[in-house]
């Protein structure tokens, strides 16, 4: 019994680090020199859904080419309540950034913004934890 448990709990920790895993570039050639680094998803279910308009699927983060971008954010809270909006910023290249949102008490509005967390970002602070929605890194 102890070994089937095992083994169930084996199986779904690979089937979530394989729901959001790995990166996008946009533009899809854009090296990774050089470029900013969006982290995808953020704790209290912050996600990235376009950035300029193209499509962010189950990443974990994205590297964007520097300059002037629009992310299209969802946050979703308790009794199924999702919020969409937009965040602009500047971004520059070789730092890391981070989407937060910030309900209002009643969950009618969510004001989203973009945290640039320089460019020692912690890498594991881009990867979720498998057990807890909080970034695995240090100075996450």
């Amino acid at each position: 019994m102890l070994a089937v448990r095992n083994r169930t709990i084996a199986l779904l920790a690979c089937l979530l680090a394989s729901c959001t895993s790995g990166t996008q570039r946009i533009p899809e050639n854009l090296p990774r020199t050089n470029a900013a680094v969006v982290r995808a998803w953020s704790p209290g279910d912050v996600r990235v859904e376009a950035i300029d308009g193209v499509e962010v699927g189950r990443v974990t983060h994205v590297y964007v080419a520097p300059g002037e971008h629009q992310i299209t954010v969802r946050w979703s809270g308790g009794q199924a309540i999702t919020r969409e909006g937009q965040v602009r910023g500047a971004l520059q290249g070789g730092s890391s950034y981070v989407v937060e949102a910030e309900p209002d008490g009643a969950l009618r509005t969510v004001r989203f913004s973009l945290v640039d967390k320089g460019p020692q970002y912690d890498e594991q602070c881009l990867q979720p934890s498998l057990w807890s929605s909080e970034p695995k890194g240090r100075g996450c």
